[in-house]
C-alpha cells in the first residue's frame, strides 16, 4: 500500500525500497494495510500495552528480509551470516528489520490498549486506528 506520510509527504514503502530509511516505525501487514508511528509514538503504545497486561511474545524474523541481508553485490550468498543474526535474534519491537508481530501477539496488544481506552487513560483517538490495524493480522515493522 503506497500511502505517503501525512507527516513529511514522503512515500514510505518507496522511500525504505530505496534504502533510505525512515525515521519513525512503518508498520505493514500481510494484507497491504499499514500503520506508522513516530519512535515516541510507537514507545509509548508498547509501554501502555503492556501496563494493561499485554505481555510481548517477541517478534519472529522475516526470513524473506534476512536472506536479502545475507547476499553479497556480487550475488553470492553468505550463510553464515544469516546464521548469526538468526542466533542473535532477540525479538525485539523497537528495531527495524521487518520482523513480525503474530496475529496473537497484535490482537493482545489491541486488547490491552482497548483496556487502556475504556480506562480513560488515553486519548481514543490516537490509538482506535492501530488498535484496528492490530485487529487485521501479522504485521513486520520497518
Amino acid at each position: 500500500m503506497d500511502n505517503p506520510d501525512h507527516r513529511s509527504g514522503e512515500n514510505i514503502p518507496q522511500a525504505l525500497a530505496e534504502g533510505k530509511g525512515y525515521m519513525g516505525f512503518y508498520l505493514q501487514n500481510d494484507n497491504g494495510k499499514s500503520y506508522h508511528a513516530e519512535n515516541m509514538e510507537w514507545r509509548s503504545i508498547l509501554r501502555i500495552a503492556r501496563r494493561y497486561g499485554w505481555q510481548p511474545m517477541g517478534t519472529e524474523p522475516n526470513m524473506d528480509y534476512l536472506n536479502k541481508r545475507a547476499r553479497h553485490p556480487d550475488g553470492g550468498y553468505d550463510e553464515d551470516v544469516l546464521n548469526n543474526i538468526i542466533g542473535s535474534w532477540r525479538g525485539s519491537y523497537l528495531t527495524k528489520e521487518r520482523q513480525y508481530v503474530t496475529y496473537a501477539d497484535a490482537l493482545n496488544i489491541a486488547f490491552a490498549l482497548e483496556e487502556a481506552v475504556r480506562d480513560n487513560n488515553i486519548e481514543e483517538e490516537k490509538v482506535r486506528d492501530f488498535i484496528s490495524f492490530c485487529k487485521t493480522g501479522r504485521f513486520s515493522i520497518m
